[in-house]
């Protein structure tokens, strides 16, 4: 009989060249349409591994269940297309090959979602990086990179064993070239809210979300 480990979490740091090679791209992004809020801005790709070669497939819509998204769940939304440029960089393309081959996907041809996400937060009012509160994304696994925290207090990633779980297993600030993955199946994450911690400046976290 063949026994087999389950993956539950891994956190890594990448070299510090890649937060900043990719950071000028989320300079560009457009506002998150779907989200009321003058704070979020969002891209959206897919991917998959194919011939040993990992290509970016055609863009289409992203839907969650309402059983896992309780803001937007069975609506389907239509985020704008990832910049080709920043795809085609060395920095983003060693992210996305490092999420492939942690999960498996790179070798399963599971399809990898891939959104990249702006929040910014003012020094008077907080944002919320997760209004879905503490959830599963519906996947196997999950992936955040942060990309860059300026002028923010706030915005822990935590991790849970589920929704209604006082205490989180992890309760941790990701800084600028790290990488957490979960277990999607098992846990539970949320991003705790951001203020800006200097009067009169905006706060920014950058992140890339993974899933597959």
């Amino acid at each position: 009989m063949k026994i087999e480990n389950k993956f539950l979490i891994e956190a890594f740091q990448v070299p510090s060249k890649v937060a900043a090679r990719v950071a000028p791209f989320f300079e560009q992004l457009p506002p998150d349409k779907y989200i009321n809020s003058d704070h979020r801005f969002r891209a959206y790709a897919r991917f998959q591994s194919e011939n040993g070669n990992i290509i970016k497939l055609p863009h289409s819509k992203f839907k969650q269940s309402s059983q896992v998204n309780r803001v937007l769940g069975d609506v389907e939304r239509d985020f704008s297309d990832m910049s080709q440029d920043m795809v085609n960089t060395v920095e983003f393309q060693h992210l996305l090959k490092s999420f492939m081959e942690s999960t498996g996907a790179i070798d399963d041809h599971s399809v990898v979602d891939v959104h990249q996400i702006r929040v910014t937060c003012d020094h008077d009012a907080a944002s919320a990086p997760a209004p879905e509160g503490i959830h599963q994304d519906g996947f196997r696994y999950v992936g955040i990179f942060c990309v860059q925290r300026k002028n923010i207090s706030g915005g822990y990633t935590q991790i849970f064993a589920s929704p209604v779980e006082q205490h989180p297993h992890l309760n941790t600030v990701l800084e600028e070239n790290q990488f957490v993955i979960l277990n999607d199946e098992r846990f539970y994450h949320y991003i705790s809210e951001t203020l800006s911690n200097i009067e009169g400046q905006k706060g920014v976290r950058d992140v890339f979300v993974f899933t597959a």
